[in-house]
């Protein structure tokens, strides 16, 4: 009885475990409010932000645990940053067209005086965490685009 019982309970547990989680859902955005966004990201020169915030993480981790300096190239030189966009996306999905275009003004006007390294960029606590969460994944190798 011991053993059934045993039995039933490892099956019923490892079934409940071998559930799939579901896919993250599509964002889905006009293509009108995607250009707005793509606007914004150009005049916060954002990309370079990403790939300077990425930069400065991944090296301090490569000194920290020794990465020879083939690796540490290998990985900034190799990484996609531009798959952090749809964060950007995600985060601007539900604002009105007026105040990404609101925005793009403020920007504008505030970054036109700066040199490209000191923009100012949109930025929040989601926003930040999934930048923590990006460079890991960068770290990792997962966005690599030539994995040779």
């Amino acid at each position: 009885m011991k053993n059934t019982l045993f039995i039933i309970t490892l099956f019923i547990g490892s079934f409940s475990y071998a559930q799939v989680p579901p896919p993250l859902p599509q964002i889905e955005i006009t293509s009108d409010k995607k250009k707005l966004i793509d606007e914004l990201i150009r005049v916060t020169n954002f990309e370079n932000y990403v790939y300077n915030y990425c930069k400065s993480i991944i090296s301090q981790y490569a000194r920290q645990n020794n990465w020879d300096d083939k690796k540490t190239q290998k990985i900034l030189e190799n990484s996609n940053y531009k798959y952090f966009n749809q964060v950007l996306y995600y985060t601007f999905k539900n604002d009105s067209d007026e105040n990404i275009e609101s925005l793009i003004k403020s920007f504008s006007q505030i970054n036109q005086k700066r040199n490209s390294e000191e923009f100012l960029t949109p930025n929040n606590i989601e926003i930040q965490k999934e930048l923590m969460q990006f460079t890991v994944k960068i770290i990792q190798g997962q966005f690599l685009i030539n994995n040779k």
